[in-house]
C-alpha cells in the first residue's frame, strides 16, 4: 500500500510543455486540446506553460485554463522575452515528467496522439526508452490544403535500440520534422543531459535536431507511422532565419552529432547535401563566411 505522502510525490510520466509568446488566442485553442486529453490523467501527466513575457493576454488564458484544470496547469511567466530556444530549453529543464514533450502553441495535435504515447511510454520493455517520434501531416497555412500526408511513409510504427540507424533513415527522408518540437518526446534526463552536452545551442535554431540524435543514441526510438499532429506550413516568411537554419545552424547540429558517435560518412553526406548555398551567400555575406567552417570540417570527413 503506498502512503498518502508517498503518492503526492507520484513523479508524473509525462510532461507536456507549452512554450509560448504572445498568441493568446492560440495558446488557447491548444490548452483546450490538452486540458481534454489529460482528462482524468492528472497524476500521470504534468501540463505547464512558459510564457515568455507576453504583452496579450497570455495571462488571462493561463487563469481560465488553470481553473478549467481545477489548478493543475503549472504556469510560469518569464520576466522578459528569453527567445524561442531558451523558453524551450527551460521547459525541459523545469519538466517534473520522466518524459518531456515540448508542443508548440500553433501545432494542431490529434486527439488520439496522446493515448498513443502514453501507452508507448508505459507498455515499453527492454532497453530504455529514450526518443519518440511522431509522424506529421503537412498542410498549407493559408489555405489549408495537404501539402503531405505523412513526413514518413512508414505503414507500422518503427523500433530500433540504439535509435541511430532510425534516426538517420529519418533525417535522410526529411531532416525537417526533427527540427519541429511538438514531433519529438524524450526521456528528460536524456533531453537535460544533451543539453550539458552543447551548451551553445542557446544561439542554434537546429537545436531540436541535436536533441533527437543525441536522444536516439541512448536508447530506444520508437517512430509513429500514423500522423498524430499537423502542422501549418508558411512559405516565404522569415527568409534570413530560414536561410541561416538551413546552411548555418543544421550543420553546425550535425557536426556535434558527430561527437555522438554518428558516423563520419553520414554527417559528412548530410552537411555537403546542402552546399548550393548561392543565395545564402549573396543575401547575407557575413553569415555565409561564418558558416564555411562547418563545410570546410565536413569536406575532411572520410
Amino acid at each position: 500500500m503506498v502512503a498518502d505522502g508517498d503518492e503526492a510525490m507520484k513523479q508524473p510520466l509525462l510532461t507536456i510543455a507549452i512554450p509560448t509568446y504572445r498568441r493568446a488566442q492560440k495558446l488557447d485553442r491548444q490548452l483546450a486540446w490538452a486540458v481534454n486529453a489529460i482528462a482524468g490523467r492528472w497524476d500521470d501527466v504534468e501540463l505547464m506553460v512558459s510564457d515568455n513575457a507576453s504583452p496579450d493576454e497570455t495571462p488571462q488564458v493561463c487563469e481560465k485554463w488553470t481553473m478549467q484544470s481545477d489548478g493543475h496547469l503549472r504556469v510560469m511567466r518569464q520576466p522578459k522575452n528569453l527567445g524561442l530556444i531558451r523558453n524551450v530549453l527551460f521547459c525541459i529543464e523545469q519538466a517534473q515528467g520522466k518524459y518531456i514533450w515540448t508542443v508548440g502553441d500553433d501545432d494542431v495535435v490529434f486527439d488520439a496522439a496522446l493515448d498513443w504515447i502514453l501507452t508507448q511510454l508505459t507498455d515499453h520493455t527492454g532497453d530504455t526508452l529514450s526518443f519518440l517520434h511522431l509522424n506529421v501531416r503537412a498542410q498549407d497555412g493559408y489555405e489549408g490544403a495537404i501539402l503531405q500526408e505523412r513526413a514518413y511513409p512508414f505503414q507500422e510504427d518503427r523500433n530500433a535500440s540504439p535509435g541511430n540507424m532510425l534516426f538517420e533513415e529519418c533525417v535522410e527522408i526529411n531532416e525537417n520534422w526533427m527540427l519541429l518540437i511538438t514531433a519529438n518526446i524524450y526521456a528528460t534526463i536524456t533531453a537535460r543531459a544533451a543539453i550539458r552536452r552543447w551548451p551553445g545551442m542557446t544561439n542554434n535554431l537546429a537545436f531540436p535536431l541535436f536533441l533527437s540524435g543525441y536522444a536516439a543514441a541512448q536508447g530506444a526510438m520508437r517512430v509513429r507511422a500514423e500522423p498524430s499532429l499537423i502542422y501549418p506550413h508558411h512559405t516565404g516568411s522569415h527568409l534570413r532565419t530560414w536561410l541561416k537554419t538551413v546552411y548555418h545552424d543544421i550543420p553546425e547540429a550535425y557536426l556535434r552529432l558527430l561527437r555522438e558517435g554518428y558516423q563520419p560518412a553520414f554527417i559528412r553526406r548530410r552537411i555537403l547535401s546542402r552546399a548550393s548555398f548561392l543565395v545564402f551567400m549573396m543575401r547575407f555575406p557575413l553569415q555565409f563566411l561564418r558558416s564555411l567552417q562547418f563545410y570546410f570540417a565536413a569536406s575532411r570527413l572520410k
